[in-house]
C-alpha cells in the first residue's frame, strides 16, 4: 500500500515536472537556453521529471531496475537543479548569499533522499526499506 502511494506520487511529480519544462520552453522559447545555467537547470528538471514517470508505470526497465531506486535518481536530479539556477545570478548584497546557501541546503537534502532511495531502498528515509 505504501509503495504504491509513492509510486503514484512519482507519477503525478514526474508529470508536473515535465509539464513545467515543456512549459517554460514554450513560453519563453529556446533562446534562454544557450546559457548553460539555464540549460543545465531545465536539463535537470527533465531528467527528473522523466525519471520520477519512468518510476511510476510498469515498463521493462522497471522489470530489471526497482522504481524507487528511479525515483533516487530523480531526486537527486531535482536536488541538483536547485542551486544551479542560482549560480549565474549576480544579486547584490547578502540576500544573494543567503538564497544561494538555503537553496543549496534545500538541494543537498533532495540529494541525500535521493542516494538513500538509489542505494538503501530507501532505508534510512522511511526506516524500512520500501518493497515492490
Amino acid at each position: 500500500m505504501r509503495s504504491t502511494t509513492h509510486r503514484r506520487l512519482c507519477g503525478v511529480l514526474g508529470g508536473l515536472l515535465v509539464a513545467l519544462v515543456v512549459g517554460v520552453v514554450a513560453a519563453v522559447g529556446i533562446a534562454p537556453l544557450r546559457a548553460p545555467v539555464v540549460a543545465t537547470q531545465v536539463s535537470l528538471l527533465g531528467l527528473s521529471g522523466a525519471f520520477d514517470l519512468l518510476a511510476a508505470v510498469e515498463t521493462p526497465i522497471t522489470e530489471r531496475v526497482a522504481w524507487y531506486r528511479l525515483s533516487g535518481v530523480a531526486n537527486v536530479a531535482l536536488g541538483l537543479a536547485l542551486p544551479v539556477g542560482l549560480l549565474g545570478w549576480t544579486g547584490t548584497g547578502t540576500g544573494g548569499t543567503v538564497l544561494l546557501v538555503v537553496t543549496a541546503v534545500g538541494g543537498l537534502a533532495l540529494v541525500g533522499v535521493g542516494v538513500d532511495l538509489a542505494l538503501f531502498a530507501g532505508e534510512h528515509v522511511y526506516q524500512r526499506p520500501l518493497e515492490e
